[in-house]
């Protein structure tokens, strides 16, 4: 049989051939080597068929994902990192609002309270720590003034503040130093804010004595005390 022959032969009858040694097991023969060779073309081929088969069974499980075409997993990882990070960043913000909303009505009830025990309304109160601290009660000037009114720490001890960065504490020394200089100057708001702003021996010095005479005072005082008027009479 020539190697013809062979080749339209299936591999099942080829194998039923070489059991029943109907071809000679001498390698050196022509039909034992032609055998030989189409036995190896037939394996060959049987082992292409069973990896393309797998590749397109791979194939049809990743159709089967929900991906984009074309989109690689290293790219899918990615995107759920992204959409974790995505997250994280959402309640970190929810967190830090929270916050500072907590920081807020801390404030604000802090300044209700030295409203009503000192007598001092309480937009002019909210005023000067919006012009001083702007509601930020962590804050130090370079001169060394302290949280939300900006206390410097003489102020603090003689207020009988002992941590000037806890809000209530800050917020009762500064309206307790605030009603000391309008009583001073008579209930002129104008006066008792130059004198909170620069200090009555800066007032003294420059012959401040009326609100007439701000343009004496320093320029951050020239600004500092309309400002602070405006949100006392029209609100923050």
């Amino acid at each position: 049989m020539g190697i013809d022959s062979l080749s339209t032969m299936s591999k099942d009858q080829l194998l039923a051939l070489e059991s029943n040694k109907s071809y000679s097991d001498d390698n050196n023969s022509e039909d034992g080597l032609q055998f030989a060779l189409v036995m190896k073309a037939l394996m060959d081929n049987s082992k292409k068929t069973s990896e393309g088969n797998e590749k397109l069974q791979g194939m049809q499980s990743l159709q089967n994902t929900q991906t984009t075409p074309g989109q690689r997993l290293d790219y899918m990882q990615m995107i759920l990192n992204d959409n974790s990070n995505s997250i994280n960043n959402t309640s970190i913000s929810s967190l830090a609002s929270q916050t500072n909303d907590d920081t807020m009505k801390k404030i604000y009830s802090a300044v209700d309270e030295a409203s009503k025990r000192y007598g001092v309304n309480s937009n002019l109160i909210l005023g000067i720590i919006k012009q001083e601290s702007d509601f930020n009660p962590t804050v130090t000037s370079g001169a060394g003034a302290m949280g939300l009114m900006q206390l410097m720490p003489e102020n603090c001890k003689e207020d009988g503040v002992n941590d000037a960065y806890d809000i209530e504490q800050n917020v009762q020394g500064g309206v307790k130093q605030l009603k000391g200089y309008i009583d001073k100057y008579n209930g002129d708001i104008a006066m008792a804010l130059m004198a909170y702003n620069a200090g009555p021996g800066t007032m003294q010095k420059r012959g401040v004595s009326s609100a007439e005479n701000l343009y004496k005072m320093p320029k951050e005082t020239q600004d500092y005390v309309p400002k602070v008027m405006s949100y006392y009479k029209n609100g923050i």
